[in-house]
């Protein structure tokens, strides 16, 4: 028979966690080792780092070491950053806090070592802490180690420590995740750390350069500093900035901004590859979340549209406060998050706003400034009454007409009818399938001397000037090259 007492209320049973169990299964939560690295400098960003060094190697005993010249921790402080779950993330944090639930030192460390340690300076005073999952196992209690002065002098980057008025160094040992199945340390520490460089580029950009008033933050990996890869390629003159629009919630402010990036013509083989990443342009369109100017998510609508061919150029930079992470249901890696119905619907609303403009930039590259000088297309695209379109050549571009000029009227009537059976053979299915593939972001470095090449021809067919045919098409549609075509064929 049970048995309760009604007066007493209910009974209550601490269960503590196994250590060994809890923390051998956090380190499954899923960092890559560039998540885990990223993770990492948010800390040190948010301790007001200006330089941050990042150094790895696997010559003798395989090591990742972070350096910042931040605030620094005393020894109470670092022991509670030491504590899993050391910042309940409901709480209200400093404005430019990039931390979030106070596990992301832990988790993202131990997720590729089972050795880590943190020294940190401040007041001119330094403390060290050591999470070794060995001796946790031995002991099967929450415990870090205290490490003894001689054993922090043999770590990477200390000597650098001491050096500096303040900062923190996390130190990764016993990478066993990072370097699981190595049979050469060296090839496989390469191997892993191949992405890194471009990760933190491409999450980091913002804080690379001066923004605003805030100023770059110089960060380092093994000595080469990180580049500026900047999604939107807004220091390309052919990147259209579209109105943006401010989005009001709970008191908050999330700022929109839609850029329509340029043609491919428009772009130099490094753009390309910027603008394209290891996928397509196709799959990189979309909205680029950024948190406190970190990138969090990037290259989706978030199911409101689907990826189309009209949207690939187009791409939305929205920018989140830390203060609200709980609507946007941000994890513990800052890899994801999805916005509430309040937001998505907002954002939906947005997308017709820079629609025509991507579709325009596509169909119509090169030109971007009602100004330009007039431009003759080789190629128009006649609409019929039902809604159908179709291309013909354009028989008025200077180059059909030089030609025609020159025939007999029989004769003009025969390259007519050519034309016309060129136009009536265009097969639009296979050019629509290989523009959507984007194989011809391949070619953008060979196109200078392609243009160049035709831009020759077309003066010796028609005998005009070279000012004449910079404004036929096709060589007409790569401003870039005109500069140098002109110092080529004057």
């Amino acid at each position: 028979m049970l048995k309760t007492d009604k007066s007493a209320g209910p009974e209550a049973i601490e269960v503590l966690p196994d250590p060994v169990s809890l923390i051998e299964s956090m380190r499954a939560v899923g960092y890559t080792t560039e998540t885990a690295v990223a993770d990492l400098l948010d800390n040190s960003i948010s301790a007001g780092a200006s330089f941050i060094q990042i150094e790895y190697d696997a010559t003798h005993e395989p090591f990742v070491s972070i350096l910042d010249n931040g605030r620094g921790m005393d020894a109470s402080e670092l022991t509670d950053a030491m504590r899993h779950g050391s910042r309940n993330p409901v709480e209200s944090r400093a404005e430019n806090d990039l931390g979030r639930f106070g596990l992301g030192l832990k988790t993202a460390s131990l997720s590729q070592c089972r050795k880590l340690t943190v020294i940190s300076k401040k007041n001119s005073e330094i403390h060290a802490r050591c999470w070794d999952l060995d001796f946790v196992k031995t002991t099967q209690r929450w415990m870090v180690v205290v490490p003894e002065a001689e054993m922090l002098r043999q770590l990477p980057l200390f000597g650098a420590l001491l050096e500096q008025e303040s900062g923190t160094l996390v130190v990764w040992q016993a990478l066993d995740k990072l370097m699981a199945g190595s049979a050469t340390p060296i090839e496989e520490m390469k191997s892993r750390m191949e992405g890194l460089h471009h990760h933190l580029s491409f999450v980091f950009h913002r804080f690379s350069k001066k923004e605003d008033r805030i100023p770059a933050i110089g960060i380092f990996v093994n000595g080469v500093k990180l580049d500026v890869l900047d999604p939107f390629l807004k220091e390309n003159s052919f990147t259209q900035p579209l109105e943006g629009q401010d989005i009001r919630i709970a008191g908050e402010s999330i700022t929109v901004q839609p850029y329509v990036l340029p043609h491919l013509s428009h772009l130099s083989s490094d753009q390309a590859q910027l603008a394209g990443g290891l996928d397509s342009l196709r799959n990189n369109q979309g909205f680029y979340i950024y948190r406190n100017r970190r990138l969090v998510i990037w290259g989706t609508w978030f199911r409101l549209v689907p990826k189309e061919e009209f949207f690939k150029l187009t791409r939305v930079q929205v920018d989140i406060p830390n203060s609200l992470d709980h609507l946007w249901s941000l994890d513990i890696k800052k890899s994801s998050a999805s916005p509430p119905d309040t937001i998505r619907n907002r954002l939906r609303d947005l997308i017709p706003h820079f629609a025509n403009v991507s579709k325009m930039t596509i169909t119509y590259p090169g030109r971007k400034h009602k100004s330009q000088t007039v431009f003759h297309p080789f190629w128009d695209r006649i609409e019929t009454s039902h809604g159908m379109f179709r291309y013909q050549i354009n028989t008025d571009h200077p180059s059909i007409k030089s030609l025609a000029e020159t025939l007999h009227k029989n004769d003009q009537k025969t390259l007519q009818h050519i034309l016309d059976l060129l136009s009536a053979a265009l097969p639009l299915e296979s050019i629509y399938s290989d523009m959507c593939s984007d194989r011809r972001a391949e070619k953008v470095s060979d196109q200078q001397g392609e243009i160049r090449d035709i831009a020759s021809k077309m003066m010796a067919v028609t005998g005009l000037s070279l000012d004449v045919v910079l404004k036929l098409d096709p060589v007409g549609r790569f401003p870039q090259f005109h500069d140098v075509i002109r110092k080529e064929l004057s």
